[in-house]
């Protein structure tokens, strides 16, 4: 019920924002932790599968799915792959340890974003919020996570043992005083944020309560995995699920509503690819989205010369994808994907090409973006 200070509002409607944007988070942690009960290591690697290479493929639709966007990013779609695959090619071989930290550092952004983005189309939804309210959302979520990042004892752990590595191992007094600097800054932005809430509403300005249980269920996820968990499997398994099937949603509504709303002078039916799209996300056809998702996962996985057993989550043993998951957990790496430099190259490629193509594809301020939202 609306009141003269809540106006809520949806990105899909009632019932789907409480199944994918509120619920799903809880969802997550609780598959996760059953994961790290009862099922081997490989299961990261299964969800990798199952959930992030569909949600890359689901960028590709978003990015080259319209002729309207292919026009609008004709020079950003074919020059920006082209210049990270050739970094990725360069870092991979020659700087190996430096290029997994960028990319690393652009996931943790890329997650911050995406949370961040849909936080934008919450308020744009209900009409609410400002420049002001979007520049202090986005001062939560940077100040938020990366103190998660800083201070709990998973993340903490990989940092410092990162830092060992390059023989800058920081003493235990200096450790402390870092974390206790991040936590004095994560309440006093905790404390003006919510002034500045609090101020809004008194001048006036509506603000959108669901909203804001979707900022709480997604800093549930991140902040239980990496405290309370504290592990590698829990913490990749649930944020895997909850960042990649949030998008994958957004993605399938975004092209179905743009589909149905387009002109027919607009409707992108020439060639092949454009009529399987068209097909992918018209009404009742979510089936043919999921198969062919599916479909690109498993080509995706033999190009990378994996096993399509994978896809059972360990039901079938396979000692060497354990062996290598354990592997790379000691190292500290979070995506147990990664298995030498041809699959490195591949994955973080299109991993980093997706990353990419979200920073400039999901303005809420654009006029033709709102058209899909």
């Amino acid at each position: 019920m609306k009141s003269a200070t809540f106006q809520p509002g949806y990105i899909l409607d009632r019932r789907g924002d409480t199944i994918w944007f509120l619920g799903l988070p809880y969802i997550a942690v609780l598959f996760a932790v059953s994961c790290q009960m009862w099922l081997p290591a490989v299961a990261l690697v299964s969800i990798s599968l199952w959930i992030t290479i569909p949600h890359h493929f689901a960028t590709w639709l978003r990015t080259y799915g319209f002729k309207e966007d292919l026009s609008r990013w004709k020079e950003r779609l074919i020059i920006g792959p082209v210049i990270i695959f050739t970094l990725t090619i360069l870092g991979a071989i020659y700087v190996p340890l430096t290029f997994f930290m960028v990319n690393v550092l652009w996931d943790h952004q890329h997650s911050i974003m995406q949370q961040h983005g849909f936080s934008r189309i919450y308020d744009f939804k209900s009409g609410t919020g400002t420049k002001r309210s979007g520049k202090f959302d986005l001062g939560f979520h940077w100040i938020f996570f990366g103190n998660m990042l800083i201070t709990s004892p998973l993340f903490s752990t990989i940092w410092i043992a990162q830092f060992a590595s390059m023989g800058l191992l920081p003493d235990t007094s200096t450790v402390q005083m870092i974390q206790s600097v991040s936590w004095g800054i994560t309440i006093s932005y905790g404390v003006v944020y919510l002034l500045q809430l609090i101020q809004s509403v008194r001048q006036g300005q509506k603000i959108n309560p669901i909203k804001y249980v979707f900022i709480g269920s997604s800093y549930f996820l991140w902040y239980f995995c990496a405290w309370h968990a504290s592990s590698v499997l829990v913490w990749g398994i649930a944020h895997r699920i909850m960042h990649g099937l949030q998008y994958i949603i957004i993605v399938y509504w975004y092209l179905r509503r743009k589909a149905e709303t387009d002109l027919p002078s607009d409707i992108p039916a020439e060639g092949f690819g454009f009529k399987l799209v068209r097909y992918m996300v018209a009404s009742k056809r979510v089936w043919a989205f999921v198969a062919i998702s599916v479909v690109y996962a498993a080509l995706f996985q033999l190009v990378l010369l994996e096993p399509i057993e994978v896809f059972g989550f360990g039901v079938f043993r396979i000692s060497e994808v354990d062996r290598t998951i354990e592997s790379l957990k000691s190292i500290g790496m979070t995506d147990a994907m990664w298995q030498g430099v041809y699959a490195e190259i591949l994955v973080a490629g299109f991993g980093m090409t997706h990353f990419y193509f979200d920073s400039f594809i999901w303005k809420v301020r654009d006029k033709k973006v709102q058209k899909g939202l």
